[in-house]
């Protein structure tokens, strides 16, 4: 409230809000002088129950009074600085705001900005001439211009620079001058340097010159005149400058402009091994250096990264830790090409100058792979030739036991975790959690709801493993568990994945954190949750908080609808109390509609309130609104107020009488008779006898089914003041005849009564009848010269009893024409009037012919018409073209062709046909029909035309045209093709005689077919009867006109015959008659060779021999031998040359053996061209087969070797083959040895099989092998033979053990003994750090578990064999590859503390160092705020390690969260880190203090900074007072700041409340400002006492 008296009339304005955590509550303070003079105000703040907090906000405001004003300054908001703020608590005396301060802010080089502002002249008679002077930087427009009186003009102002340059308040001074013109200011226009003029000026053509440059050459045709574009200012108009009167505005500018600079020390980043499914965080932070802000835009660009290259295979179980589960459920659900490993986080924004960024680079993978990236920074406006910031990044990713489909939550690590809440298993407040917890948040809107929380446990092993649920709280008998899981146990199969489900019902408004650990048996896995509730209330209420009926009409019902808003997720009941609808006294009455309900998931809903109100009272109504699973109610306050509105209405016809109207009934206006076109007046008056302004409306409604709007009232709407009258005409004009009924006309007065009247009137047209208003002339040929003319008459008559005037407004045109002149019509009269209609197109004509009677109406009649084209078609385009085709004589052929009449008309025609080939003008060969006049139906009507083509001579191809004639014109309608031809082939010779020919042998002769004829044809010879002793090629085809055809008659006779004859062979001519052809000939005997071929082999080897033939003859021998016997084989086509002698190859291939006495018998034939032949007979022998294949193999022992064995069948069919195999050398195989293979072997037809043979050695040795395949039916068989060499082992397996050190592993070999008896192994190890046993004994046909452990206690990578010595299965050799590598970091510490104050916290680990031993500390140099011991003692370390403590200090020097990391180390006993985050929050107000009246206190303050800092020391009441208003304190030094109390001056004994604030510079606190508030109490002792 303000300072000084308060009128008692008047009240200081009070305003209450609730401001909830992290909100912020906006007030508007509006400054509006009516006094050139400064004015001054406060704005007191009071918290409730905290009167150490009460503010008081000073207000300062100057008011102005100008000629020239500089208005709607627009500037770059800039954020407050407090330590550069105006005036502080202490003083009084602040400047107010400038008005006429233009703030660019800050800018880039280069770079245009631009603002606006207005000047105003609030002159009423002056005007005058402003002008901006030039500047570097700024430049304004308009630059010059005037300014008439009362006129405002928008202007701009743009600052560019090409250098750094700061601008700090300077005057830009306007220049003003009075100014008068020759003209009256309203004739002249208003102008400034922004209006421009466009011209278009002639361009003078350069003139040309000749070649040599000596003489201009003239053109022979004179140059087109050119124009240009030229922009010009436009003039200034004259103007008079009045002496003496200019002077100057400023105006203020602050800009800057410069260079972005930044610092950004991450140049790598690198990230820790993360599991797949999880997310890694790296922060790191960049610099504006510069002194303007800086704008940044990160992109992430991978190396060798193919997206979504998912992974495979899974880790083995050394490389696959423990699951923190850290899920990123928004990667799996996104799995688009878009996946990136890299985010960062902002990706883009503004630094402001001096501030620093802090940037999050996440690592999210979805697969198991090296990940190489770069982040790249783009920043504009940076310096010529610098870049900006590139960092490098990389990461590896692992394979998780298993994967929870959760968010990741930041409860723990961003501290919003009450530390003072109890641990797990009852652990006291305070207590650390582990770095590994996992975080499942639930929020519920209201108590007593179950809220449900579901997620999926993948596992992404090989294996199968149970899980189960484990609560860790402490549980309380009395209250039941908030939490509650739906499946505490279960099983999750290899690459699947479970539904966990998690129940949270609170009871109360506040945070509740239950405690659980999931364990995986099998793994021995143990990951610890945390369940975190947090329950609010119910974001539900109304959109405002009291409602002002205002001043209401008696018993007049009034509605006012306020909206409920849910924005929750579920919907809630509510109901409205009874009594809260009642006033005081329960005067009145509010109803509510509707009382009760259910509000939907983010819906508003309206709630009416009905008020009526019964007296002229003011009443208040508060409303109470109760909504389930909501603590607090809902509450609005309705006021209200009745009144009453008196008022009259009085209405004025034509002969000026006036009538008063009631409100009670219905009132009826009659404006009689009225001719159409005619308006017809009445005036009504509305007459306010209240004390109330009101408003009125007319409403008017016709009952018109055509939609005239014949009445009309004018102004429709308005107000009455109070004591005065309104006048409003009322109008009727009747379009055309009509009786205007059902009108009703109603004037509403807001708050008041309502005049309801019934409005009657006629509307009378002159009586001129026409006989027709529409006529079509339907479809009509376009018209011709000669055509008919298409006419329609119109009779107009006169029926009224009085002369009509009727005049034609249509204009003649081409297509349609009249022969009507304006006249007068008497009474009873008529008038014709001739329509023409030519159509000149083939459209739809559409004419209205319009007359005006007596000059006041108008009558339309419509002419209607369509031009068409004369369209007759053959129905199918495809026959406009008839094609008969090639015909014989005697044959007929007939077609069909429909035509149809697309035209809109009917049309008659005939069919004209004149053939100009004689052979076609004989009424028998080609005839139509039908001949006589044929009528087709408009749209589509059709006829089918029939012509018959039956040719009786030969006809040649002919093409004739059918015309359509019709009105004496012709036009082609289709055309008609054909031809009729003959056939006739014939044979060179009928009888063909062949002579002599050896049996088996055969001779050839040629025979030729000729056609003679005009058409081809097809033949076909009887081929059955030429067999067996005669052959025909070819023995079917087709013969074209005047071509031959070469037949081949073969005569290749099958027995002995002296006469062997075929008479009347038919060849069956397609249209003619069959040709016969006689073949006679015979056939002799051959005599053989008396010398015998004999050829031997082994079975299935080939054989061959060569049979030399002679030819004796001139004649080239092309011979085909005629082999017989099953296994000889030879060429099909022997050729021999005249007078030589040729060997031919005769091939001998056995597929069987032949037994004793029996041999393969067979033949070779050879026919000579002459009829003879040569014969020859053969004799083979095959014996036992060769080995199929000697095979030499070196094998490793302990190694399964498959010898792949190619059988092959000899044979067309299948062949089963029985397997045997035949130790050679040695005769026995070694115990050791085994080899095996299936008993049989199916190999199909004329194919190769491969036989798997399998070999595996236990010791060195050689073994010869006979392997033999039988098929036992035929007694076939093959053989291999395979040698197997079993050398010296190599490696057989390589071992990778990986574990941080002071973790062990352990590692199971498998050693297999598959003989019969029991075997030792004899195991040795080059690695001093494997524990292992010296031997292992393995019974008969079973196997043994071979356990080695490894537990390093040095970080590196060691190398080694593994051996074991079996005296009867010989030698077993491992590779070993041991890493041990850092250990993780252990559990993190978290620390929330104030500013100015420290908070200890335990570090816990293990010692597993055997003796003892020292640990040294490393303080944390990446952080000083937080300390430690130097070193602390550690007692020797038994079997599981023993426990060691150290306390660790966290004293915040800077607002926000740090980080750090402690190190402990040992020469023994190794290294161990802990992760350290600290979270500092400002500093809480502290006190109270107590001072008494007169003397003094010190309150110590300790400076946390890291060095010295200047501190202010300041108090709120000046009633308080400090020594020193400032010191320098030292960097972890207290010091004492003394404060005094002068008293209460009012005379008071009562305290007096006040508050020491101590601030520093921001550059020392951090990016905030910092303050610590002490409360102080001054107390005034009673002296009476």
């Amino acid at each position: 409230m303000a300072d000084y008296g308060i009128d008692e009339t008047k009240r200081p304005h009070t305003a209450s809000v609730i401001v909830n955590t992290e909100e912020s509550a906006t007030f508007s303070v509006i400054f509006k002088p009516t006094l050139c003079q400064r004015s001054q105000a406060h704005v007191r703040l009071t918290v409730m129950d905290n009167q150490y907090e009460d503010s008081v906000i000073q207000m300062v405001g100057e008011g102005y009074e100008d000629e020239i004003t500089l208005d709607n300054v627009h500037g770059v908001i800039m954020p407050v600085d407090p330590e550069r703020e105006d005036g502080n608590m202490a003083e009084d005396d602040v400047s107010a705001a400038k008005s006429n301060h233009v703030k660019f802010g800050d800018s880039y080089i280069k770079e245009a900005k631009t603002l606006t502002f207005t000047m105003t002249n609030h002159s009423k008679t002056n005007s005058v001439r402003f002008q901006w002077p030039d500047h570097p930087q700024l430049k304004f427009s308009p630059a010059t211009g005037h300014l008439h009186a009362e006129v405002a003009k928008d202007m701009t102002v743009t600052f560019k620079t090409d250098v750094p340059k700061n601008l700090t308040d300077q005057l830009v001074p306007c220049k003003i001058t009075r100014i008068t013109f020759d003209k009256p200011v309203s004739q002249v226009a208003d102008w400034d340097d922004r209006l421009r003029t466009v011209k278009w000026v002639d361009v003078t053509p350069p003139v040309s010159t000749a070649a040599d440059g000596t003489q201009p050459v003239q053109p022979t045709v004179p140059p087109r005149p050119s124009k240009k574009k030229v922009i010009e200012t436009e003039p200034e108009p004259a103007f008079i400058e009045i002496p003496e009167s200019s002077r100057n505005i400023d105006l203020i500018v602050s800009a800057n402009a410069d260079y972005c600079k930044y610092k950004c020390k991450t140049d790598t980043i690198r990230f820790k091994d993360t599991l797949m499914f999880q997310t890694r965080v790296f922060e790191y932070q960049m610099t504006n250096k510069g002194s303007v802000q800086m704008d940044y835009n990160w992109q992430v660009v991978m190396e060798n990264f193919s997206p979504m290259q998912r992974s495979v295979t899974f880790a083995t179980d050394l490389e696959r830790p423990e699951s923190r589960a850290s899920s990123v459920t928004s990667f799996i659900s996104d799995t688009g090409s878009g996946y990136l490993p890299f985010s960062i986080e902002p990706e883009n924004g503004t630094i402001a100058p001096g501030k620093k960024a802090s940037f999050t680079v996440k690592f999210s993978p979805l697969d198991v792979h090296d990940f190489e990236a770069r982040l790249i920074c783009s920043i504009p406006n940076l310096e010529e030739g610098k870049l900006g910031p590139v960092i490098g990044v990389k990461a590896r990713s692992l394979m998780p036991y298993c994967h929870f489909e959760l968010e990741d939550s930041d409860y723990i690590s961003s501290a919003r975790r009450n530390p003072e809440l109890p641990g797990p298993n009852g652990a006291p407040p305070g207590t650390a959690l582990d770095s590994n917890t996992r975080v499942i948040e639930f929020e519920s809107v209201g108590v007593g709801v179950k809220n449900l929380r579901t997620f999926f446990i993948v596992n992404p092993t090989n294996q199968t493993y149970s899980f189960m649920w484990m609560n860790e709280d402490s549980l309380d008998p009395k209250k039941a568990p908030v939490f509650t899981c739906l499946k505490p146990k279960g099983t999750i199969r290899s690459g699947k994945k479970q539904e966990i489900s998690f129940e949270f019902l609170p009871d109360e408004l506040d945070i509740v954190e239950s405690f659980w650990k999931f364990v995986i048996p099998e793994h021995n896995i143990s990951i610890p949750f945390l369940l975190a509730g947090n329950t609010k209330e119910p974001n539900i209420a109304l959109d405002r908080s009291h409602l002002n009926y205002k001043a209401l009409l008696i018993g007049h019902e009034a509605v006012e609808t306020v909206y409920m808003t849910n924005t929750e997720e579920g919907p809630f009941h509510f109901s409205f109390l009874e009594d809260s609808c009642h006033s005081a006294g329960y005067a009145a009455h509010l109803r509510v509609e509707p009382m009760s309900g259910w509000i939907q998931s983010k819906t508003t809903i309206p709630i009416n309130l009905y008020f009526t109100p019964n007296s002229d009272k003011e009443v208040n109504f508060n409303l109470v609104c109760n909504v389930k699973k909501k603590t607090l109610p809902i509450t609005v306050n309705v006021k209200a107020e009745g009144y009453t509105m008196s008022c009259t209405l009085v209405c004025e016809d034509s002969a000026g009488s006036r009538v008063e109207l009631t409100s009670n009934g219905i009132n009826e206006i009659n404006f009689g008779e009225v001719e159409v076109n005619e308006q017809s007046v009445r005036n009504l008056f509305i007459v306010n006898h209240g004390k109330f302004n009101f408003d009125y409306t007319w409403e008017i409604t016709e009952r018109n089914p055509k939609g005239y709007k014949m009445v009309t009232v004018t102004p429709d709407v308005g107000g009455v003041m109070f004591g005065e009258k309104q006048k409003c005409a009322l109008a009727f004009c009747p379009p055309s005849r009509t009786s205007l009924r059902g009108c009703e006309l109603t004037l509403k007065i807001s708050n008041g009564p309502s005049y309801n009247i019934s409005v009657v009137g006629y509307g009378i047209a002159p009586g001129l009848h026409f006989s027709f208003h529409s006529f079509n002339f339907g479809p009509c040929f376009i018209h011709r010269a000669g055509m008919p003319k298409h006419v329609a008459n119109l009779k107009v008559t006169n029926k009224d009893k009085k002369d009509i005037s009727l005049d034609c407004l249509y204009q003649q045109s081409s297509h349609v024409q009249h022969d009507f002149e304006a006249q007068v019509i008497p009474p009873g009269k008529s008038v014709e009037i001739n329509f023409t209609f030519y159509p000149r197109e083939g459209k739809r004509y559409h004419e209205t012919v319009t007359f005006e009677v007596n000059g006041l109406s108008k009558q339309s009649v419509e002419i209607l018409g369509q031009g068409t084209e004369m369209k007759i078609e053959v129905a199918n385009p495809k026959q406009k073209m008839v094609n008969f085709g090639a015909l014989r004589v005697g044959q007929t052929v007939k077609k069909v062709i429909p035509i149809v009449n697309n035209s809109p008309a009917p049309i008659t025609f005939n069919l004209v046909i004149t053939p100009g080939n004689l052979a076609l003008q004989d009424p028998g060969v080609l005839s139509w029909s039908p001949r006589n006049n044929v009528v087709l139906e408009p749209r589509g009507g059709t006829c089918k035309v029939e012509v018959v083509f039956s040719p009786k001579t030969r006809i040649t191809q002919f093409t004739e045209e059918v015309l359509l004639e019709c009105a004496g014109m012709n036009q082609p309608l289709l055309v008609l093709m054909g031809s009729c031809q003959g056939v006739e082939i014939g044979l060179d010779i009928e009888a063909m005689p062949f002579g002599a020919v050896v049996q088996r042998s055969q001779s050839t002769r040629k025979l030729v077919m000729t056609n003679t004829g005009d058409i081809g044809a097809r033949f076909r010879w009887d081929i059955e009867k030429f067999k067996p002793d005669f052959s025909i090629n070819p023995v079917s085809g087709y013969i074209s006109p005047g071509m031959e055809v070469d037949f081949e008659v073969t005569f290749h006779p099958q027995e002995v015959s002296q006469d062997i004859r075929y008479e009347s062979l038919k060849c069956q001519i397609e249209g003619g008659k069959p040709l016969k052809l006689t073949l006679t000939g015979m056939c002799i005997a051959v005599l053989p060779v008396k010398e015998q071929q004999h050829l031997t082999t082994h079975v299935r080897q080939r054989e061959t021999k060569n049979i030399m033939i002679m030819n004796r003859t001139n004649q080239l021998w092309n011979l085909r031998p005629v082999i017989e016997g099953e296994y000889f084989t030879g060429p099909e086509v022997f050729t021999v040359e005249p007078q030589q002698t040729k060997p031919y190859e005769l091939s001998y291939k056995p597929l069987s053996m032949t037994p004793e006495g029996r041999k393969h018998q067979g033949s070779v034939f050879f026919p000579l061209p002459d009829g003879s032949g040569l014969l020859y007979n053969i004799v083979g022998t095959a014996e036992h087969p060769k080995v199929n294949l000697r095979i030499q193999r070196e094998i490793p022992c302990k190694t399964s070797y498959v010898e792949m064995l190619p059988v092959g069948n000899w044979l067309k069919k299948p062949q089963r083959f029985r397997v045997k195999y035949e130790p050679m050398r040695p005769d026995k195989l070694d115990a050791g040895t085994t080899l095996k293979g299936l008993d049989y072997i199916d190999v199909p037809g004329n194919t190769k099989k491969d036989y798997k043979l399998s070999f595996y050695a236990h010791k060195e040795g050689s073994s010869l092998i006979k392997v033999t395949f039988t098929n036992e039916q035929t007694g076939e068989y093959q053989y291999f033979e395979v040698t197997f060499k079993a050398v010296k082992p190599g490696t057989i397996d390589s071992i990778d053990l990986s574990t941080p050190v002071r973790q062990s592993v352990q590692h199971t070999i498998t050693l297999k003994n598959p003989l019969s008896y029991g075997v030792t192994f004899a195991a040795t190890c080059t690695v001093p750090e494997v524990l292992m046993p010296n031997q292992l004994v393995v019974p008969g046909d079973t196997e043994g578990y071979f356990i080695l452990e490894y537990l390093p206690l040095k970080v590196g990578e060691t190398q080694g064999k593994l051996e074991f010595v079996c005296n009867d299965l010989g030698l077993y050799s491992y590779d070993i590859n041991l890493t041990a590598t850092q250990a993780g970091p252990e559990r993190a510490l978290y620390f929330r503390t104030c500013l100015g104050t420290s908070q200890i916290q335990v570090a816990r680990f293990f010692n597993f160092a055997k003796q003892k031993t020292d640990y040294l500390c490393s303080r944390p140099t990446d952080n000083p705020d937080f300390h430690t011991e130097k070193s602390v003692p550690a007692a020797p370390g038994s079997s599981g390690g023993t426990e060691v403590a150290l306390d660790v200090t966290y004293e915040p020097s800077r607002l926000g969260e740090s980080r750090g990391t402690l190190t402990v180390s040992s020469p023994v006993g190794g290294e161990y880190s802990f992760p350290l985050f600290g979270t500092c929050i400002p500093p809480k107000p502290q006190g109270p203090y107590i001072v008494r009246a007169g003397s003094t206190t010190s309150i110590t303050f300790r400076n946390v900074f890291q060095h010295t800092t200047a501190f202010i020391f300041q108090v709120d009441n000046p009633l308080f007072h400090v020594t020193k208003a400032g010191d320098n304190i030292r960097s972890r030094k207290d010091h004492r700041i003394v404060v005094g109390f002068d008293g209460n001056d009012s005379g008071s004994k009562a305290a007096v409340m006040g508050k020491l604030i101590v601030s520093c510079a921001r550059s020392a606190g951090g990016a905030s400002n910092v303050q610590w508030v002490y409360y102080l109490k001054g107390v005034t002792e009673n002296l009476n006492k």
